[in-house]
């Protein structure tokens, strides 16, 4: 084992001296506002002064110095919600998207992720075992793609996996739904209905991002980007007639995508 250490150490040393150029980034690109960045270089090296404490208290809702906060105006109505539970995360990004449904008249789409095990449906047996999984705080399982993803032209939306870095598609791009290309096999829709559940995932779902630097698309508006259904595997255990517990692979498909109008802190 000490060997292997010693040979692993020399190798990353020698890695190491292969860099020669250091890169210092010195212009700070996220943050516009400046009362906001300075307060950030001041928290970033423990040096917060009081007028950054009083900055910070003028923004709590209850201060009666804070901005006048009526959620039917801007720039309220597009403000978004930061909490640390995923619970009031969820309930906010539904609520908030079937207001969105109801304002621009718009259908909202269910997308049910297709599962499969060797390319063949699912059994009763094998869907109870995907939906009585281990707790929701199991680390393998918040990496899964969603059972469900709603989605819905003109809403704001976030991808949840590095899906074309090239694209700008990677975790936590944010952007806008502006069109969804429906499967070829998808049943005939009304369009009076204001949720309808599909039959099959979608070819793609076009996205405007917020922010990219992507070249321009053939035949799409700048910062349009098709988002694809990924795909990702995970174990189920099953039990047979004769009690016997087996396990399954189970590969899904789905969109990595959720709606952007709540998130969790973390």
């Amino acid at each position: 084992m000490v060997h292997q250490n010693r040979e692993a150490s020399e190798t990353g040393h020698i890695i190491f001296e292969e860099f020669t150029t250091v890169i210092t980034l010195k212009e700070q690109m996220r943050v516009v506002d400046l009362e906001w960045h300075d307060f950030l270089q001041h928290l970033r090296f423990g040096r917060v002064q009081e007028h950054h404490i009083k900055m910070l208290r003028s923004l709590v809702l209850t201060n009666p110095g804070c901005m006048e906060t009526d959620f039917s105006s801007e720039p309220w109505t597009n403000a978004s919600l930061v909490t640390p539970r995923h619970a009031v995360r969820r309930l906010w990004n539904e609520a908030a998207l079937q207001q969105h449904g109801h304002h621009a008249q718009c259908v909202i789409f269910q997308c049910h992720a297709e599962d499969t095990i060797k390319g063949q449906p699912l059994t009763l047996s094998e869907c109870y075992a995907i939906a009585t999984r281990a707790s929701g705080r199991d680390q393998k399982r918040k990496q899964d793609l969603p059972a469900t993803v709603e989605v819905a032209i003109g809403m704001q939306v976030m991808v949840t996996q590095n899906v074309q870095t090239d694209l700008d598609i990677t975790n936590g791009a944010r952007g806008t739904v502006v069109d969804i290309l429906l499967s070829p096999d998808e049943p005939r829709i009304s369009q009076i209905e204001p949720v309808v559940k599909l039959k099959h995932l979608p070819v793609c779902v076009l996205m405007k991002l917020n922010r990219t630097r992507a070249t321009q698309l053939k035949d799409l508006e700048e910062s349009v980007i098709p988002v694809e259904p990924a795909s990702k595997t995970f174990q189920i255990k099953c039990k047979l007639a004769e009690a016997k517990v087996i396990s399954r692979t189970v590969r899904r498909r789905q969109f990595p995508m959720t709606a952007a109008y709540a998130f969790t802190d973390y």
